[in-house]
C-alpha cells in the first residue's frame, strides 16, 4: 500500500507524464463464462495477448511508468486467482494494479496521469473520450488491444442453441451462402475463446456451454487450415432472438430452426459453406449433444427427432455432396479457468458487483500451452482428412 501512493504521488507531481496504463482482463488475459446454472460459474481460459505482454515488458525497459486498471472489485479478489498471481505467473513485472470496482476507468486514468491506455472494450473507450471532454489537460490515446493481433490460419466455427431446442445458423454477405458463425483465430487465442468472441462482434450474444466436437484439416484458397467446430447455447428462445441479434455487416441475415429446418436451408440456391455442413454432420453424429441441451422436450420429440437425423445420415450427404463421412467422436467438455467473478478469480469486466450470496465457483485454470499440445496431436491426427472451408 505505501508503495502505490508513493506511485500516486509521483504521478500527481507529473500529470500525463511517462505513463501507460493496461486493463487486465480480455486484454493481457482473456477469459469468457461457460457455465453458470445459478449454483456454481465455470470460466474457461481463453489465452494471451502476446502483442500486449511485449508492449508491457518494452515500455518497463524503456523507464515508462507501468500500471494496470482493472475494473475487478478488489474485496473480491482471490488471492489464487488475482491480477497480482495471473501477473506473477506470466513473469509480467508492473508498476501497481489499481481497481476500480465496476466504475468506468476514465477518472481513475486521469488522476495516474495516463497518456496511452490499452482496452478490449468500446464502451470504456468511448468513457474516456467524453471524460476527455470535460477535462482539456486529459491528453491521452487509446488503443483496443485485439487490434494488435493478426489472424492465424484456424478458425473457430460452429452452431448456436436456443432455449427451446433451434439451431441458429447464419448467411454470409459475400457469397450469401449460409454458414456456421465464427472466424478466424487470433494470435494467443485458444479456439473455444476465438468462437465465442466471434459470435459475440458477429451477432451480438454472449454463449456459453461452448463443447468442442471435433478438429478437422481443410483447405481454403490453396492454404491449409485447422478448423474447430463447437456447439453453444444461448439463454433465449428461438421467438426472443429478434431483440437481441445484431448482425455485423459481414453477415446479411441468419434464420433459426430446428436440424430439418437447417437441412432444407442448406439446399436452398443460397448455397451452404463446407463449415456449415461439417458443423451439421458433427451434430447428427453426436445426438448425445442435443440432449444434454434439452433440445428434446419430450419423449414423443425424441422420436421424430431419431427419425429426421437418421434419414439425413442416410440421405444428406450423399445426395446432396456433402464431402468425406465424418467419424464419430466424443464431445471434449470445455475446461473452465479462473476469471475475476463474484467471489474472486479474473474475466470479463463489469461482473464484480453480484449479490451478497456468492454462487459455488468452480474454477481451473489451464495454460495455453497444455491446449496448444492438445491441438497438435489432434492436427496430427486428422492430418489425412482434407477438404474446402468457406471462411
Amino acid at each position: 500500500m505505501k508503495a502505490l501512493l508513493n506511485i500516486m504521488r509521483k504521478l500527481n507531481e507529473n500529470k500525463n507524464g511517462r505513463v501507460v496504463t493496461f486493463d487486465f482482463d480480455n486484454t493481457i488475459v482473456k477469459s469468457f463464462e461457460n457455465k453458470n446454472d445459478g449454483m456454481e460459474i465455470q470460466y474457461q481460459f481463453g489465452g494471451v495477448n502476446p502483442q500486449i505482454i511485449a508492449r508491457i515488458k518494452k515500455f518497463k525497459e524503456q523507464g515508462v511508468t507501468v500500471l494496470v486498471v482493472t475494473s475487478r472489485n478488489a474485496v473480491q479478489e482471490n488471492p489464487d486467482t488475482s491480477v497480482k498471481t495471473m501477473l506473477d505467473q506470466l513473469n509480467i513485472k508492473v508498476d501497481g494494479i489499481f481497481y476500480t470496482n465496476g466504475d468506468p476507468k476514465a477518472k481513475k486514468l486521469y488522476e495516474l496521469g495516463s497518456s496511452l491506455h490499452y482496452d478490449d472494450s468500446p464502451k470504456e473507450k468511448e468513457a474516456i473520450e467524453a471524460f476527455t471532454q470535460l477535462h482539456q489537460d486529459f491528453n491521452i490515446k487509446v488503443i483496443n488491444a485485439d487490434d494488435l493481433l493478426s489472424d492465424i490460419q484456424e478458425l473457430g466455427k460452429g452452431l448456436i442453441m436456443t432455449t427451446d431446442g433451434k439451431i441458429i445458423i447464419v448467411q454470409r454477405s459475400d457469397s450469401l451462402e449460409w454458414d456456421a458463425v465464427g472466424g478466424h483465430l487470433l494470435e494467443g487465442e485458444q479456439p473455444a475463446f476465438a468462437f465465442w468472441r466471434e459470435v459475440k462482434e458477429e451477432l451480438q450474444l454472449e454463449v456459453t456451454n461452448v463443447q468442442m466436437l471435433d478438429s478437422l484439416n481443410t483447405r481454403w484458397k490453396k492454404k491449409e487450415q485447422v478448423v474447430h467446430y463447437f456447439i453453444s447455447t444461448v439463454p433465449y428462445t428461438s421467438k426472443e432472438l429478434d431483440g437481441a441479434i445484431e448482425l455485423q455487416w459481414e453477415l446479411a441475415d441468419y434464420f433459426v430452426g430446428d436440424i430439418q429446418e437447417v437441412d432444407e436451408k442448406m439446399s436452398t440456391p443460397d448455397g451452404a459453406t463446407e463449415n456449415l455442413r461439417n458443423a451439421v454432420n458433427l451434430i447428427l453424429q453426436n445426438q448425445d449433444v442435443l440432449m444434454e441441451r434439452n433440445y428434446l422436450e419430450d419423449s414423443s420429440r425424441l422420436a421424430d427427432y431419431d427419425k429426421d437425423a437418421g434419414e439425413l445420415l442416410s440421405t444428406g450427404p450423399q445426395t446432396q455432396g456433402w464431402g468425406s463421412g465424418i467419424r464419430n467422436v466424443k464431445v471434449k467438455k470445455g475446461k473452465s479457468a479462473p476469471p475475476g467473478a463474484p467471489g474472486g478469480g479474473w474475466g470479463p469486466i463489469g461482473e464484480e458487483n453480484g449479490p451478497k450470496k456468492r454462487p459455488k465457483l468452480k474454477i481451473r485454470f489451464l495454460y495455453g500451452l497444455d491446449e496448444k499440445r492438445k491441438y497438435k496431436r489432434r492436427k496430427k491426427r486428422m492430418g489425412g482428412d482434407n477438404g474446402s472451408s468457406g471462411e
